[in-house]
Parts: structure tokens; sequence; C-alpha cells
């Protein structure tokens, strides 16, 4: 990501893609879309402040060529994590966590004063800092990280500046987040274009753990960042979705096949009965599972829980799931109790497609193919 000069920036904020919004009293402005060179995402504080959008990463699916195409020097991997990005801020004394589109995230903020120590912005009050939160009990996603076993952790992963952005040079960002302890990813490396092998090594063992994969970064290019993912990252996403398999486009299931082919190819993986045979369960039991739901219930749906500090932050993000969520969410009664220090939230999202065609289906209905 290049640093954004001020009369771009102006520019964006300027144009037709800014949404006003409010937060417990907090007017900010996002971008809806990307405008120029500044993100989607990018949000202006009250104060005039910037918090630019995070940049989309593109990904590599072979290593052989990917590594030397895209990096023409030394680069380092860090762990992809499974989960959500926020980017996290201080502003008039509180801690604000903003969602990769550029809302308020009610749920990150609560929880992030707990999970990230705060003296991180004494020295540097204008720092971002850029994160994944992940776990079982996350709001957003099915997937959990192997190394989270409960509740959600916080990774951090990039470092930014406000206003012209721009990422913290790799060795500050080590330097820095070892000296404030700030919860990180795993990081391998450096290696170089040609050490394909060595790379290969590390994908078996991330393969192997349950890792999701890994995010390639050089200072070159300002910053330049590539992604690549496991085979097991590809089953792990069908099978937590095969429910969905007619609400979500055609082309999250078909990009997964295709990079789980080309990582078996790749590793000399062809006719590996342990894989092939993982795939079919993934996908034929979110089948089998959405089938026995609508026989049940009449719906098929995914639950979700987490846990709040505050009881005003939970019914905010209600208020923000069912503004974004709208119509597919479903909050039953007593779905926001109190359980030791906190305050945990239940609610189910709901695969409508799914829903309409298994009752149609299942209750005697006529398929015109």
């Amino acid at each position: 990501m290049q640093p954004l000069s001020e009369d771009k920036i102006a520019a964006a904020f300027a144009s037709d893609k800014v949404e006003a919004l409010d937060y417990d009293g907090l007017h900010y402005k996002r971008l809806t879309d990307s405008a120029g060179p500044v993100p989607r995402g990018s949000v202006r504080l009250p104060d005039g402040s910037v918090i630019p959008g995070y940049p989309a990463i593109g990904r590599i699916h072979t290593l052989a060529t990917g590594l030397r195409e895209q990096f023409s020097g030394p680069f380092q991997a860090e762990e992809k994590i499974d989960g959500f990005n926020v980017r996290i801020v201080r502003h008039e004394g509180r801690l604000l966590a903003f969602s990769r589109g550029g809302f308020v995230c009610p749920f990150s903020t609560d929880r992030a004063p707990e999970m990230l120590d705060t003296a991180v912005f004494d020295d540097e009050p204008r720092l971002i800092v850029c994160a994944e939160i992940a776990g079982p009990e996350n709001p957003y996603i099915e997937g959990s990280p192997p190394q989270v076993v409960e509740d959600v952790a916080l990774f951090v992963f990039d470092l930014m500046a406000r206003d012209a952005g721009g990422f913290l040079p790799l060795a500050a960002k080590a330097e820095r987040m070892a000296r404030d302890a700030l919860p990180g990813v795993r990081t391998w490396g450096p290696y170089t274009p040609d050490q394909v092998e060595a790379v290969r090594e590390l994908m078996r063992y991330l393969d192997a753990g349950g890792a999701e994969g890994v995010v390639f970064k050089t200072d070159a290019g300002g910053g330049y960042r590539a992604k690549y993912v496991t085979a097991r990252s590809s089953i792990s996403d069908i099978e937590l979705t095969s429910n969905a398999l007619l609400d979500l486009p055609p082309e999250y299931f078909t990009h997964r096949l295709l990079r789980l082919a080309l990582f078996m190819a790749e590793n000399d993986r062809q006719g590996d009965a342990n894989l092939e045979r993982d795939l079919g369960r993934a996908l034929l039991q979110g089948l089998f599972d959405a089938s026995a739901s609508v026989g049940d219930n009449g719906l098929v749906d995914q639950p979700f829980r987490c846990r709040f500090r505050n009881r005003d932050n939970a019914e905010r993000f209600v208020a923000f799931l069912q503004r974004t969520g709208g119509k597919h969410m479903r909050f039953p009664e007593g779905g926001l109790y109190a359980e030791g220090d906190f305050w945990v939230l239940e609610f189910r999202r709901v695969r409508e497609r799914m829903t309409s065609w298994l009752r149609h289906t299942l209750w005697g209905g006529t398929q015109f193919d």
C-alpha cells in the first residue's frame, strides 16, 4: 500500500462514495467503495484524521511460478488467521475497532481493550493496529483457527499510521510488537523467490496443523503482499458452508476446489485418498445437516454465540446486524443474557435459498432442471 497524498484523500471524501454514520455519539464518514488509490472502508473521524482502508491482497495459486512472478527480493511469510479483519485506533481516549468495510464494530470495540494493551497508543497516538479477531465465539464467520479453542483472540499482523497510511516496515513492526508485547501472528523467513522448496515445506507443516495459510510480505512496493492457502483451509471452508450451497455465489465453491486441486498437484498429492474422502464428507455432511434441519424446524440456519463486557454494546451489535443483515438474522427471545462477567448474545443466520429449496423439495414439490 503506497502512502496516500492529502489531495487524493480530500478528493475521495468529496466524492459520492461517502456515507455518514454515527456510533454512540461518534459522527464519522466511511468510503463505500474505493476512490482512486484510497481504499474502500477508509474512515474520516470528526477531528479530520483518516483511517485508511486495509487494501485487498492478491492470491497466488502455485508457489513455483507465483513467488518468482510476485517477488524480486526477500520476503517473509506470516500465518493467515481464519478470522475477521479490524483496524483499532484510539480516539479521544477510547478504543474504536473498525471493520474492513469501515463500520465501527460494536463487538470488536467492546472486546479489544482486554485483548490489546492500550499503552501502545501512548507513544504514537496516531497509530493504527491492524488485527484479526478469531475464535469459535466470533459473530461473523463459522471458522476458527486451531489455536483458539474458546471465545476469541486477537492477532496483530500490521501497523499503519493515520492519514497518509502506508505500512510500518517489517523490521520496525517486529521491534514495536516485541517492545509492546502485542499478540502477533507466527512469522517465518526471510525467504528469496528461488527458495520454493523451503516454502513448500512450511506449507506442508501448516497444512498438517490445520492452519489457513500464509501472507507473503515485503517492504518493496509500499509493502507488497500476496496470500496462499493450504489444502485443509479449502476443505474446511466447504465443510462450514456447504449447508449454504444455494445462498453463496457458485464461485465461492469453485475457487476453493481449484485451490485444493492446485495445492495437491504442486505437492504430489493427486490421488490422496484422505483428502478426497475429507472433501466428499465436507460437501455432503453439510447437505445432510441442512436437510435434517429443515425436517426438524423448517429452517436451514447457522448458530452464533459471542460475549460482550457491556450490555449496551451487545444491543448496538444487534442493531448493526439488523441494519446490515436484515431478514437473514434471527434473534430469539432471551438470546441476550448474563453469564459471569459477560453478556452472552446468541443468534442465528438463516440460509434463505437453501431453506426455500429444501422445504419445497422435501415436502413433495417438483423441480424442473
